[in-house]
């Protein structure tokens, strides 16, 4: 009797499981986050935890090289409290976008409108998808994101995550509290659609009887729409026959030319008579080159005129100019910066400040490419940069530079040329 009880009881939480809200907290564990930030965000999300799990169960993911689940969807706190505990920081890049888009595939599996509570600086690098790819599938399954800044935080870019998927930005982790973090889920969490429904399970209707299921005879065949597709291809083909006829007849063959010179009939091709052309170059017969008039003597002149004169001691000696590799920057409407290239050294470009070349812009990967000098020669290397390296409006992995060319990355543009400057 007590089984029957909770198999009763099973099915009917069973639907309210369904209905719930499931939250998925996804926590930046790259080292761009200060150490002691880090553990107060765990005692943020240990203050939160109970609010969380009162509306539905509750995940946790972690991401830095890559993104990892620590803990499935669940209710149980101390679970979600160990996991919490198990974060620490490591790795070498942040990829933020490829872990929303692994949290909002596993929250679409669910079958219900769901909350991403996500704690990062809002900085992405290497991720395989971008922003809009996440925010497409996130508006599709109507999961939002409730966002919270830590370290030397992005604050644009989580504004704009919140607002891309009807979420909330709930500030700085220094600045929002337990009680905040938890007051902009439930506002999120009070804007999200309802759940489909269930769908209605299907009746079975009785099957006839053997004896009152008579065979019904099929229909008779309709080939009347084929008889129509083939009339109307019939007169297609006529009308072309007829009006390759009337072409025909109109065409008329090409007048004959003549040479007005000497009468001679000149082919469709011939622009001139090769027989007149051949007597105004002098030549007669095939074979017979014509005579060159012979070049005329050159003048005497005296070997003294062709030594070089005395010259000043004062004067300073010619300076000598040799091709100077250079990139000349272009951003937005910022005025050009010009950079020589070292001479046979490697030069690395990209945002990061141990590059040979860096440029703060959040469109360039921390390395995005370099520049090879070999044999005298200049090859282009892409660094496998989040958004490509393009060689005058053309993707590449690896090309030769030459002087004029024009190199894109991300917002920046680079024209490499060869100059010629003073050697030192």
């Amino acid at each position: 009797m007590r089984a029957r009880w909770l198999v009763f009881g099973m099915f009917l939480t069973f639907p309210l499981l369904a209905q719930a809200s499931p939250t998925a907290i996804l926590v930046d564990t790259s080292r761009s986050i200060p150490p002691a930030q880090f553990e107060a965000l765990k005692e943020r999300l240990e203050a939160a935890l109970p609010d969380l799990v009162s509306k539905g169960p509750v995940a946790l993911y972690a991401f830095n090289d890559e993104p990892v689940r620590l803990v499935d969807y669940t209710t149980d706190q101390a679970a979600l409290h160990d996991g919490i505990q198990k974060l620490a920081e490591g790795g070498r890049f942040t990829l933020l976008y490829d872990c929303l888009f692994t949290a909002e595939k596993d929250m679409a599996a669910l079958g219900s409108p769901g909350i991403i509570l996500l704690l990062t600086d809002g900085r992405d690098e290497n991720s395989a998808v971008t922003l809009e790819d996440f925010a497409a599938r996130a508006s599709e399954a109507h999961v939002a994101v409730v966002s919270v800044g830590l370290g030397a935080a992005d604050e644009k870019s989580l504004r704009r995550l919140a607002v891309l998927t009807g979420g909330r930005y709930a500030g700085l982790l220094g600045k929002a509290d337990a009680a905040s973090l938890v007051g902009a889920w439930r506002d999120t969490e009070a804007a999200l659609p309802p759940p489909p429904p269930a769908k209605p399970t299907a009746i079975q209707e009785p099957q006839p009887t053997a004896a009152a299921a008579a065979p019904v005879p099929p229909p008779p065949a309709d080939h009347s729409g084929l008889w129509i597709l083939a009339a109307v291809f019939l007169a297609g083909f006529a009308i072309v026959v007829v009006v390759l006829v009337v072409l025909l007849k109109r065409t008329k063959p090409p007048e004959a030319r003549v040479c007005e010179t000497c009468g001679r009939a000149l082919q469709a091709w011939e622009a001139q008579c090769p027989d007149c052309l051949a007597s105004e170059l002098s030549i007669t017969k095939p074979g017979l080159e014509a005579q060159t008039p012979a070049a005329p003597p050159l003048p005497e002149i005296d070997p003294a005129l062709l030594r070089k004169g005395p010259s000043s001691e004062a004067l300073e000696h010619t300076l000598v100019l040799d091709e100077v590799p250079v990139l000349v920057l272009r951003r937005g409407n910022n005025p050009p910066r010009m950079f020589q290239l070292p001479p046979g050294q490697v030069v690395s470009i990209g945002r990061d400040k141990v590059n040979t070349i860096s440029v703060a812009d959040q469109t360039l990967s921390a390395q995005h490419f370099r520049i090879v000098q070999k044999e005298g020669k200049f090859y282009l290397v892409d660094l496998q940069s989040t958004n490509g390296t393009y060689l005058d409006n053309a993707r590449v992995t690896l090309a030769e530079l030459s002087s004029g060319a024009v190199i894109r990355a991300g917002q920046c543009e680079f024209a490499f040329r060869l100059e010629m400057k003073k050697l030192s």
